[in-house]
Order: C-alpha cells, then structure tokens, then sequence
C-alpha cells in the first residue's frame, strides 16, 4: 500500500474523494527505478500501471536494430503523470517503451486489480477512463506532431 497523498496530485485521480483515492491506495506498491531502467517495452504485454511520484520517465520509441536514445521519445513523464495504461486496457500491449530517467519513484498497480476495482465501483472506473483518454488524445497529438515534424524534415532533405 502507499499513502493516498503520494498518488493525490495525480491528473487522473483528481476528481476522486478521499475515500475513493484510499481505494486506489490499498492496491500501490511503490517501486523505485534507476537511471535507464526500461520498465516496459513497444509492443509486448504490460501488467503494472504506474503513477510517478518523483522522477521522470521518458517514452520512447523503439526501432529494431538500433539501440534507443532520448531523440526517440515521444513524452517525458513528471511527477503527478500517469504511465503504462495499456496495463488496463486491452489487448494490454505497450504502445511505447518507458525508461527512468535517473532515479525515479512510482506507485504502481497491478492492472488486473485495477480494473477489478473499477468493475466493482462504476463510477471510480468512469471518472479515472475519463481522464484517461485525455492522456492517451495527448500523447498520440504528440506522436502525430513528431511524425509530421519528420516527413518535413525528409521532403526539405529529400531523403
């Protein structure tokens, strides 16, 4: 369990009641993560779902053959931001890899007991798949403003 103040600032749990955050708390277990950790990777199934308490997390993308590099992220994570939702919702495949930028703290949740508490309480699972979906309309608005980026830069170079 972590305390419930760790996870309070979270974007995706701020329209949560304390007794609603205490929930979500009883599932956390904080890990720490050191620097360049991978925590997840592109493509392959993911069980955790995390919350960054301190730290940062880039997400990156992974392109075969080629060891990854800061140029390859897409978001850096902050404190009070959400990251592996792909934990909860299906077919629970990282769309991103995620490494720690030096030393990082998060709570993390196993997605099955997530979502298991979001079955039980409806309105817990709607207000956090709410909030979700910003996150996730925010990330692919940034992977779309890259891939754009990209094709410029190609057509200018004429590669």
């Amino acid at each position: 369990m972590v305390d419930k103040e760790k996870i309070a600032t979270a974007e995706i749990f701020n329209e949560l009641n304390q007794e609603q955050l205490e929930k979500i708390a009883d599932l956390c277990e904080e890990v720490i993560f050191g620097d360049g950790d991978k925590i997840f990777t592109d493509g392959k199934t993911i069980d955790s779902f995390f919350i960054l308490v301190e730290g940062s997390v880039d997400l990156r993308f992974e392109i075969p053959f080629r060891k990854t590099s800061k140029e390859m992220t897409v978001v850096t994570i902050e404190p009070g931001e959400c990251f592996g939702w792909s934990a909860i919702v299906p077919p629970h495949q990282a769309t991103l890899s995620g490494y720690s930028v030096g030393t990082s703290k998060a709570a993390r949740i196993a997605g099955d007991k997530f979502l298991s508490l979001c079955e039980r309480n409806s309105y817990i699972g709607y207000l956090i798949m709410r909030k979700l979906a910003t996150t996730i309309a925010s990330r692919l608005t940034k992977q779309r403003e890259i891939f754009i980026k990209d094709i410029g830069d190609n057509l200018q170079f004429k590669w």
